[in-house]
């Protein structure tokens, strides 16, 4: 926490995210950085962005000509319709969707809490919720980055659905480790404690399942997990209620605490777990 609120005060003041910066003040690293975040396919095109010098005010004249033309020469007309259709929309709300997991947090506090909390203890339950009410702001965007395409496309195919539900069904945390270790080279530390977490939550759902399993009370789990769905509810019913009154700074502790400190009780559940398994077997 101290390293935390030493870096908000020593930040730099002129910097600017994509979020809050106009179309017309872009550098030529905002434009490449927005291609990149388009999706892998881009891979093959974010250099020449970067080579032809194209800035925001560049970007902004751009059209489907110009992209099929020297020097982008991009043949496919899916790629070119993804990107002129982003650049549409940027025009029309004036800002870019969150590119970083701090962005996101910038703009979306409240579902960021909520991702971090009801993830951690149901992620089933969770990735179910995302795929029924928020599809295409964030489950679609999730699927995308867990199980990737080479080919750019409106919905997944049936190999990225084949590939998400068995991770759904057998390991969701794995899904989660997929979906930080794709952005470990923008978010180290963050990104590797969520992956070191998600590791440790996926020993002890293995071993709490295993446990259920080897007792034969396979028919107690759906009220194992009503219970377990009641008592956070309850506990989490006073932020519900007092959400509107909270200061960001309060919002912000408790993201920070899911984020960073979280993992130290999940280690220790563990621990206490495995000891519980090893101690019948001590003479």
């Amino acid at each position: 926490m101290i390293v935390l609120v030493y870096r908000a005060f020593t930040a730099d003041p002129s910097h600017e995210t994509l979020l809050s910066k106009p179309l017309n003040r872009w550098s030529i690293n905002d434009v490449t950085l927005w291609v990149e975040h388009l999706g892998v396919w881009t891979n093959q095109y974010k250099e020449t962005f970067s080579r032809e010098q194209i800035d925001g005010r560049s970007l902004s004249a751009l059209s489907d000509e110009d992209l099929s033309a020297a020097p982008f020469m991009i043949e496919n007309q899916s790629h070119r319709r993804i990107i002129l259709e982003e650049l549409h929309r940027l025009k029309e709300t004036g800002v870019t969707r969150p590119q970083t997991l701090w962005e996101y947090k910038e703009v979306n506090p409240g579902m960021t809490l909520f991702l971090l909390i009801s993830l951690r203890n149901f992620p089933r339950l969770t990735l179910l919720y995302l795929y029924l009410f928020d599809y295409d702001v964030t489950f679609l965007p999730f699927i995308q980055t867990v199980c990737p395409s080479n080919k750019p496309q409106d919905r997944p195919g049936w190999k990225q659905w084949a590939e998400f539900l068995l991770m759904y069904f057998l390991l969701p945390y794995q899904l989660l480790t997929a979906f930080f270790w794709h952005w470990l080279s923008v978010h180290y530390w963050t990104a590797g404690i969520a992956i070191i977490h998600s590791m440790l939550l996926t020993v002890l759902d293995i071993k709490i399942y295993w446990t259920v399993w080897r007792r034969g009370e396979m028919r107690t789990l759906p009220k194992m997990l009503w219970i377990q769905v009641v008592a956070v509810v309850l506990s989490l019913s006073l932020y519900v209620l007092l959400w509107p009154l909270l200061p960001l700074f309060i919002i912000n502790i408790e993201i920070y605490s899911q984020l960073y400190f979280a993992i130290f009780f999940t280690a220790a559940l563990v621990k206490q777990t495995l000891l519980q398994t090893e101690r019948p077997q001590r003479p």
